[in-house]
């Protein structure tokens, strides 16, 4: 079961499990929400929990889901976007957002990036953005510790939990149902 504890840092100290209890959540914009077998737009999801596949203008489906949900997990958590893109003087929203989707991720497989539509609007060769080039390696457990207090225990817990949810290859992501059956959310 979910507990306050899995919150880490000052949030799941404030928390007590009767609170989490009585959370109730409200769907409020399905703006971008189509079928799975009928896609009508190929930019869907709000930027910040963008998935790099629909970032980068290939097919998409559950798995993008997935991803915004593991951005959403990580911002209900910290009160923090996972990726927050600003655009910059030389570099757009887009560019920001895959450099930092990079940096915590790490280099995307060329096989990856080349089999993308938009790829060459990103990139001059497999890992090189054409706009971004200084590009600062972070880890999640280090962010979730260093910014937000966690111990490096929760820290890696929930990393453990979220990063098979972002992972580059959609046929490779964690599906709800494996997110689900994670020892983070079944642990007491």
């Amino acid at each position: 079961s979910l507990c306050p504890s899995h919150l880490g840092g000052d949030l799941g100290n404030q928390l007590e499990e009767s609170d989490l209890m009585s959370i109730e959540v409200k769907i409020a914009d399905l703006g971008s929400a189509c079928w799975t077998y009928k896609p009508f737009s190929k930019e869907i999801q709000t930027q910040p929990y963008r998935a790099l596949e629909v970032l980068l203008g290939l097919d998409y489906g559950t798995p993008a889901d997935i991803w915004s949900t593991a951005c959403l997990a990580f911002e209900m958590a910290t009160g923090e976007c996972l990726f927050d893109p600003q655009p910059g003087k030389y570099f757009s929203r887009d560019d920001d957002h895959v450099a930092r989707i990079i940096e915590l991720l790490g280099r995307i497989p060329p096989q990856i990036v080349f089999s993308w539509n938009k790829s060459t609007k990103f990139f001059s060769r497999p890992g090189a953005l054409l706009r971004l080039s200084r590009l600062i390696p972070r880890s999640l457990p280090g962010i979730l510790a260093d910014r937000h207090g966690w111990t490096p225990q929760d820290a890696a817990a929930f990393a453990a939990f979220l990063l098979p949810a972002l992972h580059y290859a959609p046929e490779r992501r964690a599906s709800a149902a494996q997110s689900l059956r994670h020892a983070w959310i079944a642990a007491p």
